[in-house]
């Protein structure tokens, strides 16, 4: 009997014990993943220990054993670059002069048009390399641009492969708060842009390119408050204006050459930042015999740049920037390619002379230029509290706008004259491989006709020999009209992944433009275009 009661007190210890594990195992089995919700976080994976010592990989591929010491300063190479083509097919409208029998459509490969478009055209490749250690490194970037080889190499460098930036970059060791960067070698620099990283919809409003260098020093005041300088003197040489191969780099003037001093001052405060930036460009014309781009005598000459930012940038909602500024022209049309980009491409100063302060300025004048750029999502808009990781659905939006204003100008017909500029650009990520996109653009200044549409020696434009240079302002046929040019881009993107670096992208174009734009009958602009084209970022 004993016996009998212990067999059972044992059957129903274990009963007990099984049941406990079962109500233990329901309990550690939720009903629903956390990690199905949308916004959850990722849960966490298995991963080095904290106490492991970091192992970054040694040049040429090879890695340390497992948990041996790395040498912080030891050198590193990175290789990246981008690949890129895209070919627009242009629908052409019917000449005005067309021959007997004339018919069909015509089809222009590539577009026949001006103003913005809403891709980059041509087809090449970039390469960016990199070698060195954080407190020491070398970067250089190679450009090709595969056109005819009736561009390449000889007359029109740029359309052809050459080198892009090579510099040594110099981070010393922060001393206390205050962090040092000394950059030399030729490089590209941009300032200004309202955009959210700093380029736009439109580009900066202070592009630098050159030989020489640039220091940076920035520092915290407080723990929300960070103050950044930067000083830099750059070179833009010439070689004697007969010089058979005077343009072999695109960054060489034939007969002039240029130096630009910049300064710059920027204060970050938690979400805010304002920068204050100034840049003066001196060109020096040696040339005995050949004109200025304006037909003019040569003539040292100066183009100074005064700019202002503002940036706001909050999470959820996006980034707003706002920039405004002041462009001045003294002769400037002997001004090289210090400044490469203000208010659209300048190639120096002559297109902003062309577009705002006339061809008969002499290169002299003030413009005022006001933009503005608001960046958001709309995902992380209607997610927010949560955080959106941008692999889900979204649309991506950009609008920007610009106003500029002539203020002096020797060429009565630019005086006062006002323009604007304004786009949207937007992008709906409909799933991991297929987005839906949408450009719209419009650009719209006053334009002096016959500087326009009056060539060498013609009653508005009265030059009989192309090489000579106007010896004053010529007696001009002033006909002031709007040019304008608009454009509606909706498209399709593939790409591989929901944040990937890489698309293949089909475009149609429905451009619009105004008559001082669209000036000549005998060759329309094309009013309608197919883009196909892509690339891929490693």
């Amino acid at each position: 009997m004993v016996r009998l009661q212990c067999r059972y007190a044992s059957l129903a210890y274990i009963a007990l014990l099984l049941a406990a594990g079962a109500a233990r195992a329901e309990e550690a089995t939720p009903a629903v993943s956390a990690d199905s919700l949308p916004g959850s976080e990722v849960p966490p994976g298995p991963g080095m220990s904290p106490q492991a010592p970091p192992v970054p990989p040694a040049p040429g591929g090879r890695a340390p054993s497992f948990g041996a010491p790395a040498d912080k300063g030891a050198p590193q190479f990175g290789f990246h670059g981008r690949l890129f083509g895209f070919e627009a097919v242009g629908i052409g409208a019917k000449p005005s002069n067309a021959p007997e029998g004339y018919s069909g459509t015509a089809l222009h490969a590539p577009l026949l048009s001006t103003g913005k478009i809403p891709f980059w055209g041509g087809s090449g490749a970039t390469l960016n390399l990199d070698y060195g250690t954080p407190s020491l490194k070398a970067y250089v970037s190679y450009y090709f641009r595969l056109n005819g080889e009736q561009y390449q190499g000889y007359y029109n460098p740029q359309q052809g492969p050459g080198f892009g930036v090579a510099y040594l970059l110099f981070t010393p060791d922060p001393i206390g708060t205050l962090r040092l960067q000394f950059k030399v070698g030729s490089f590209i620099e941009v300032y200004g842009g309202p955009g959210q990283w700093g380029w736009g919809i439109f580009g900066p409003m202070l592009g630098l390119k050159g030989y020489g260098e640039t220091a940076n020093a920035d520092f915290d005041l407080t723990r929300d408050v960070r103050v950044s300088l930067t000083h830099g003197l750059l070179v833009n040489p010439g070689v004697p204006e007969d010089y058979p191969r005077g343009d072999y780099d695109p960054w060489i003037e034939t007969g002039t050459s240029n130096w630009v001093h910049h300064a710059h001052l920027s204060v970050n405060y938690k979400q805010w930042a304002v920068k204050l930036h100034y840049a003066a460009d001196y060109g020096t014309d040696d040339r005995t015999y050949l004109c200025t781009s304006l037909k003019n005598s040569p003539h040292d000459g100066r183009m100074d740049t005064y700019l202002a930012e503002a940036h706001w940038q909050e999470n959820p909602w996006g980034q707003v920037g706002l920039t405004g500024g002041l462009y001045n022209f003294d002769h400037a049309a002997s001004v090289g390619n210090g400044v490469w980009w203000a208010v659209d491409w300048t190639q120096g100063t002559r297109e902003m002379i062309n577009k705002y302060l006339g061809t008969n300025s002499n290169g002299n004048g003030k413009v005022v230029v006001v933009g503005a750029e608001y960046n958001f999502s709309v995902a992380s808009i209607l997610w927010h509290p949560r955080s959106f990781n941008s692999r889900a659905p979204d649309i991506r939006v950009a609008i920007a706008g610009m106003l500029t204003r002539t203020l002096a100008t020797e060429d009565t017909a630019y005086k006062n004259a006002m323009g604007y500029f304004f786009g949207v650009d937007s992008e709906y990520r409909m799933t991991s491989k297929l987005s839906l996109t949408f450009q719209a653009f419009g650009e719209s200044r006053d334009a002096n006709l016959s500087d326009l549409d009056s060539p060498p020696g013609s009653p508005g434009n009265p030059i009989t020999d192309p090489n000579a240079c106007r010896p004053g302002t010529p007696n001009h046929v002033t006909i002031r009209q709007r040019w304008s040019v608009y454009s509606l881009n909706p498209g399709i993107a593939y790409h591989t992944d929901w944040t990937s670096l890489d698309r293949i992208q089909l475009i149609y174009g429905r451009r619009f433009y105004s008559a001082a734009a669209d000036n000549n009958s005998g060759l329309p602009y094309d009013k309608h275009m197919i883009v196909l084209g892509g690339y891929v970022t490693f």
